[in-house]
């Protein structure tokens, strides 16, 4: 009786630094693969929202439904980007589970910056849209002969008159004598006449009457000369205003501190919440990645003789 001998012949394993350790094929699916999700799901959360949106029945909707999306946002990125790992760890065909995790981040990486690529573009076109507007909106007031100083004069004429309406109106009312001139009547003056616009602009850009004497001293010699005021009624219709004046520049100084505060507190929080979001989907893709190497069937070893 003859013995049958069957020899297996083991193809000699290459060392890792041997193997093709990265294949941008899969990496670049992953990628494609993260964002359409993210697309995909977005575009469902949008549609869902939206129609369970009730402004009139709910109160503080605005404030929920941002809450809401921040929530849903962070929950369907994970999951796309858990998902283009997943594939590009699959795909890398990779010896080993810690090349797959690699595979996965890379693609998360690539993914993100695509991603914050759209948002940079979509924001320059806005903001391009926004100055193309603002630009047509000047030329326009330019060509109606609308000078900067009139228009800056109103702009702080209406500032004054909603801060102090004791101002009373922009001219004298019936019974008052023309010599009785109140501090909004300056402004009406101003309006008509761009060289008293120009004075006060100048003095004003100067810190006031009490910081730039040689400017109000313009300002009271335009009223004496041009309008037929005495030079006491002129100074005090001028320091009348200049106090208005500065009164509203420090309640708008205020609110814009205030406002500026906010603002770099919730750039603050925002940033941090960023990065706690960039860490998730850093673990995500990793962990994808490795889910992804480890569905790849391992080769059986055969036992040593």
């Amino acid at each position: 009786m003859k013995e049958e001998v069957h020899v297996e012949h083991i193809a000699p394993r290459l060392a890792p630094s041997r193997v093709r350790r990265v294949s941008w094929g899969a990496i670049f699916a992953g990628m494609v693969v993260t964002i359409v999700m993210q697309m995909m799901l977005t575009l469902l959360g949008v549609a869902a929202g939206i129609a369970a949106f009730q402004p009139f029945q709910q109160q503080n909707s605005a404030q929920s439904m941002a809450l809401g999306s921040g929530i849903w946002l962070l929950v369907t990125g994970l999951i796309s980007v858990w998902v283009g790992a997943c594939i590009a760890g699959r795909l890398s065909g990779g010896p080993r589970r810690a090349d797959g995790m690699l595979h996965g981040i890379v693609a998360w990486s690539m993914a993100t910056l695509g991603m914050f690529g759209l948002l940079a573009t979509t924001l320059g076109t806005l903001l391009g849209g926004a100055g193309a507007l603002i630009s047509n909106a000047i030329s326009s007031r330019a060509s109606n002969g609308i000078s900067p100083g009139q228009e800056a004069v109103a702009s702080l004429g209406d500032q004054i008159k909603s801060a102090f309406p004791q101002a009373g109106g922009l001219l004298p009312p019936t019974g008052r004598t023309e010599g009785q001139q109140v501090p909004g009547s300056l402004t009406a003056m101003a309006q008509q006449d761009t060289d008293l616009a120009a004075a006060l602009g100048r003095m004003e850009s100067h810190g006031g009457a009490a910081q730039a004497p040689q400017e109000r001293d313009q300002v009271v010699g335009i009223l004496t000369s041009k309008h037929h005021l005495s030079q006491q009624e002129a100074a005090n219709l001028v320091n009348q205003w200049d106090q208005q004046f500065q009164e509203v520049r420090g309640q708008a100084t205020q609110k814009a501190s205030q406002a500026g505060q906010a603002a770099a507190k919730g750039i603050a929080e925002g940033a941090f919440w960023g990065f706690i979001a960039l860490i998730l989907g850093l673990l995500a893709a990793a962990w994808g990645g490795w889910a992804g190497t480890a569905s790849l069937p391992r080769p059986i070893e055969a036992p040593a003789v």
